[in-house]
Formats: structure tokens, sequence, C-alpha cells
């Protein structure tokens, strides 16, 4: 049932299946400090949105796998 998360500044990589098969998440605010993405971490996330900031890995992970995106 998580719709929405933000992940702390403290974390660095988000890893494989982290959240994989949340169908409900809409909404990820993911910040600079994320410098690693797993391919699969969303996997089945089919309604998400992530938001960070502009230029972020974050940004690139998302064009890459065709997240929307909304820069912070």
């Amino acid at each position: 049932n998580l719709t929405s998360i933000t992940i702390p500044d403290s974390v660095t990589k988000i890893c494989y299946w982290t959240f994989s098969g949340c169908t409900s998440l809409t909404n990820i605010i993911i910040p600079d400090s994320v410098t690693e993405i797993d391919s699969s971490a969303f996997s089945g996330c089919t309604s998400l949105t992530i938001h960070a900031p502009a230029g972020s890995y974050a940004e690139q992970y998302a064009k890459e796998n065709n997240i929307p995106f909304v820069a912070e």
C-alpha cells in the first residue's frame, strides 16, 4: 500500500528489487546522494514518477527507463 516515499540523503544506491512489485507506488523523491540505481529496482511500478534534482543520476535513470520525471 506504499504510495509515496522519500529516500534519505544518506542513501547512495537503490538495489535490485527494492521496490519491485510496488504497484501502488506513484511518487518517489530521490536525493543527489543516490548515484546508482539497479535496473530492476522499480520493476512493476507502472504508475511511478521520480522526483529528483535536475541533472541528477535519478533523472538520467528515469529517462533511460522511460519513467516520468519531475525536477525538484
